[in-house]
């Protein structure tokens, strides 16, 4: 029993050692449980260790642990964490809940949470923290280390001191080695580094992430358009924001949910994938009617059954690289929407030149293997006919949705599909039908 007991406490400390070195590796592991095994996890750890585990979960999946905590607990977790953190899951919680929670909390809070749900997503307004170091420009360099004494004291960081003026607009900022250097009497406006870098509110995830690694900040300062301090982007919550959206994309061109994770439940995931399965279902009724146009040459000549998926293959191959250097670009900007001629003329050129290389070598192999030097010839033509309609749609699609007003990345590869199929039956079977005398 004494033994049992000691292995029990071992692990514990083992445990909230964990948790207190590696709160994000804590929380991986944590989220292999369901959300109510995953709260009484949390139960056995110090309340001060909880909000950094739980800053570390999938947003969704932070939202139903905390649901399944009581409402005095889930608020003093969210509490303490950050403010841009609790804007995310809090989109996950029914309204009931969510105001009741939103009830609680301090009314400076509630309004941080507003404010940054009220920009738009992918800003760097919409991934800032509201928590900085501001001081007056008026306060001493004594006032400024004080400061930085009591934050320290807490266990926060800081990489800069900004300096404001009496209306909130920033006007400089503090380089440490000026502070520690200079006496501590002399004003900030006196030793601050003026025309500080910034961005703005609206200002897009991708210019932030040029201008931090361009300058090699830590941390960019964000203000709204009257030149107000608002928040801190700093260069690990964009990492982790771009890399946050690379995978929602990557989920959407498929038809997942962007905001679908392993931990989702299944009700949500079927919720989230079923109505894009359906488009799939009714694109690839499209593909067969192609096929099924074609029945009677099919049954006449059947080996095209066996070259038919190949043509329709390497367009979807081909199709796909076009897709993702196009959103790509999109993403960074790198394509004016409403001038997509030259990417779709490249596209197709080099749709084109694949194609008639991988026509040339899968016409040689078909015609070696079945004698039949026409079947050659139908599939170099469907090859080169297919792989340029792959290059054009892959870059065609995504543009085409943003200039609808939707996001391009949003089930392209279903669209993408059709088409290459399609395309690729219709090519294949109708050149056959075509050379029909020479390959019966």
């Amino acid at each position: 029993m004494v033994t049992l007991l000691a292995n029990t406490e071992i692990t514990a400390a083992l445990a909230r050692e964990l948790v207190e070195s590696h709160p994000l590796d804590a929380a991986r592991v944590l989220e292999r449980l369901e959300p109510g095994e995953a709260w009484e996890a949390l139960k056995l750890f110090d309340d001060s260790l909880r909000p950094g585990v739980l800053e570390g979960f999938n947003p969704e999946y932070a939202a139903r642990v905390l649901l399944e905590a009581p409402a005095e607990d889930s608020t003093e977790i969210v509490k303490e964490l950050p403010s841009e953190v609790t804007a995310d899951l809090l989109e996950y919680f029914p309204d009931e809940e969510k105001q009741e929670l939103l009830d609680e909390l301090s009314d400076l809070h509630v309004e941080e949470l507003e404010e940054l749900s009220g920009y738009e997503e992918d800003t760097a307004g919409s991934v800032m923290s509201p928590e900085f170091v501001g001081l007056r420009e008026g306060a001493t360099v004594a006032d400024a280390l004080t400061r930085l004494r009591r934050m320290a004291l807490i266990g926060q960081s800081v990489n800069y001191v900004y300096v404001l003026n009496d209306d909130s607009q920033l006007t400089g900022v503090l380089m440490m080695r000026d502070l520690v250097l200079s006496t501590s009497n002399k004003i900030l406006r006196d030793i601050m580094v003026k025309n500080v870098l910034r961005v703005y509110t609206s200002t897009p995830l991708s210019d932030v992430a040029d201008l931090l690694q361009e300058r090699r900040l830590l941390a960019a300062p964000v203000v709204d358009d009257d030149e107000k301090l608002k928040g801190v982007v700093s260069a690990t919550q964009l990492v982790s924001e771009l890399q946050e959206e690379g995978f929602e994309d990557a989920q959407k061109m498929f038809g997942a949910g962007e905001d679908e994770s392993a931990s989702s439940t299944a009700w949500f995931s079927i919720r989230k994938r079923f109505p894009w399965l359906t488009v799939n279902l009714g694109t690839a009724f499209l593909a067969s009617i192609v096929v099924a146009l074609f029945d009677d040459l099919i049954a006449q000549i059947t080996v095209l059954a066996t070259f038919m998926p190949i043509v329709a293959g390497q367009g979807g191959n081909s199709g796909a690289q076009a897709l993702a250097v196009t959103l790509r670009s999109l993403a960074l900007e790198e394509i004016d929407p409403k001038q997509p001629r030259r990417v779709l003329f490249k596209e197709a050129s080099v749709g084109l030149i694949n194609g008639v290389l991988m026509g040339l070598l899968a016409g040689a192999i078909a015609a070696l293997v079945t004698g039949k030097p026409a079947l050659g010839i139908v599939i170099f033509l469907a090859m080169i006919t297919n792989l340029v309609a792959a290059g054009v749609s892959g870059a065609g699609i995504p543009i085409v949705m943003q200039r609808l007003g939707q996001d391009p990345a949003q089930s392209s590869n279903i669209l993408l599909t059709t088409v290459t199929d399609c395309i690729g039956y219709a090519a294949f079977l109708g050149m056959a039908a075509m050379a029909r005398g020479w390959l019966m």
